[in-house]
C-alpha cells in the first residue's frame, strides 16, 4: 500500500474525508504524471556517461589535439551547455534545466583545470575549487531541486577545508584546534540557509544548506564531546573560536530578524545556537565532568527537534529524538560507570535499549503530534 492509500484510509476512518472524495483524490492523483525523481535520475545518469565517455575520447587523444583546438572545444561546449540551460529555463523545464546547468557547471570546472594545464599557472586543486564556487555561486542559486545546490555545498567544504589546511592565514587561525573548526563549519552553513532561505525561498539552496548543517552540526558535537577526553584535539589560543563566534552572531540575528518565524520557533532555534556554542565553552573553561556535556548536546537536539516540530517536519524530528534516546542512553552509561560491564549491568542496560525501542515504536506517532499542536 503507497503513502498516500495509507494516509487516505486514515483520513476516511477519522470521518475528515468522505468515500467519494476518497475516490476523486485517487483519480486525480493517478492523472498526474508520473514523480519526476525517477526522470531526473535517469536523465543525470546518461549525462554523466555521455561526459565520460566524451571525456575517455579526449584523454586517448590528448596528446595530439593543439591546445588552441582545446581551448575552442571547451568554450564551444560551455556555450552549448549555457544557451540549452537557458532554453529549458525559459520554457521551464526544471528537471531538464536542473540537469543541464548541472553538467554547464561541471563544465566549467573543467575549464578551469584546462586553463592551469595549458597556461601551467600551479595552484593547489582546492584553490580551483574554491574558484568554482565563486563563479558558480549565483546560478547554483537559481535551480528548485536539490542536486547541485548539495553538490556546491560539499565542493565548498572541501575547498573550505583545503584553504584551512594549506593557506597560511587560515591555518594559524584554526592550526591544532579541531575543535574550532568543527564549531565554525555547521554555523557557516546557518548563516548561508537563513539568508537563502529569506531571499530564495523555495529554492534547493535553503535545503541543501540544511542538510550540510544537520551532517556537520552532528559531526561538531561528536567532535566537542570527544574533546574533553582526547588530547590534541582542542589545543590552540581561544582566538581560533572568533569565527565561530562571528557566524553564531550572524545567525542569531537572522534568526531575530525573520519576518515568517514565530516566537516559538525564534526561543527553540535561539536556544539550540545557545547551546551548542556553550558546548565548545566548556573545554575553554576546563570542565571534564560529562553532565555539562550531556546538557549541552541534549539541549541543542531538544531545541531543534522542537523547531522542526513546529514546521511539521516529522523525519527530522524524529530522528532528532533517536538521537536524544541515544546521548540519554550515554549519560546513562557514563553514570553507573563499571556496573555496565557487570552481569547485572548488562541486563538492566539492554532491558533499557528494549523498553525505549518498545517505547518509541509506540508512542514516535503521538508524540509528534503532541509536539506540532505545543509548538504552534
Amino acid at each position: 500500500m503507497s503513502k498516500l492509500d495509507s494516509s487516505l484510509k486514515e483520513w476516511a476512518a477519522q470521518g475528515l474525508l468522505t468515500p467519494d472524495q476518497v475516490q476523486r483524490i485517487r483519480q486525480y492523483e493517478d492523472r498526474k504524471p508520473e514523480s519526476s525523481w525517477i526522470l531526473s535520475g535517469l536523465l543525470i545518469l546518461g549525462a554523466v556517461i555521455v561526459g565520460i565517455g566524451v571525456i575517455s575520447v579526449i584523454a586517448a587523444n590528448w596528446a595530439k589535439i593543439p591546445d588552441a583546438a582545446k581551448l575552442a572545444i571547451d568554450f564551444a561546449l560551455l556555450a552549448a551547455l549555457g544557451f540549452a540551460s537557458l532554453f529549458a529555463w525559459d520554457k521551464k523545464k526544471s528537471t531538464v534545466f536542473d540537469v543541464l546547468l548541472l553538467g554547464f557547471l561541471l563544465m566549467v570546472l573543467a575549464s578551469i583545470g584546462l586553463i592551469a594545464q595549458i597556461y601551467n599557472t600551479g595552484g593547489q586543486p582546492y584553490q580551483a575549487l574554491m574558484l568554482w564556487c565563486v563563479i558558480s555561486f549565483a546560478a547554483m542559486y537559481t535551480t528548485r531541486h536539490i542536486l547541485v545546490p548539495f553538490l556546491w555545498s560539499a565542493a565548498f567544504l572541501a575547498a573550505f577545508m583545503g584553504t584551512v589546511s594549506e593557506n597560511q592565514w587560515v591555518h594559524f587561525i584554526f592550526e591544532k584546534n579541531s575543535a574550532a573548526l568543527a564549531m565554525a563549519i555547521p554555523l557557516l552553513y546557518s548563516t548561508a540557509a537563513l539568508a537563502s532561505r529569506r531571499w530564495t525561498r523555495d529554492r534547493g539552496a535553503t535545503r541543501a544548506f540544511q542538510v550540510w548543517i544537520f551532517l556537520s552540526g552532528i559531526a561538531a558535537i561528536l567532535v566537542a564531546e570527544l574533546d574533553r577526553k582526547m588530547t590534541g584535539i582542542g589545543v590552540g589560543g581561544n582566538y581560533a573560536y572568533l569565527p565561530g563566534y562571528f557566524f553564531a552572531a550572524l545567525t542569531s540575528i537572522a534568526i531575530l530578524l525573520a519576518p515568517d518565524f514565530r516566537r516559538t520557533q525564534k526561543t527553540a532555534l535561539l536556544a539550540a545556537l545557545g547551546m551548542f556554542v556553550l558546548l565548545f565553552l566548556l573545554p575553554q573553561l576546563d570542565l571534564k565532568y560529562s553532565l555539562p556535556y550531556a546538557v549541552a548536546t541534549i539541549g541543542v537536539l531538544l531545541g531543534l527537534a522542537i523547531y522542526l516540530a513546529s514546521v511539521h517536519e516529522r523525519r527530522g524530528f524524529q530522528l532528532l529524538l533517536i538521537l536524544l534516546g541515544m546521548r540519554f542512553l550515554i549519560l546513562y552509561f557514563e553514570a553507573i560507570g563499571g556496573l555496565a560491564y557487570t552481569g547485572f549491568g548488562l541486563i538492566v542496560s539492554g532491558a533499557l535499549v528494549i523498553g525505549m525501542a518498545v517505547v518509541w515504536n509506540k508512542y514516535r506517532k503521538a508524540l509528534a503530534d503532541w509536539a506540532e499542536e505545543w509548538a504552534r
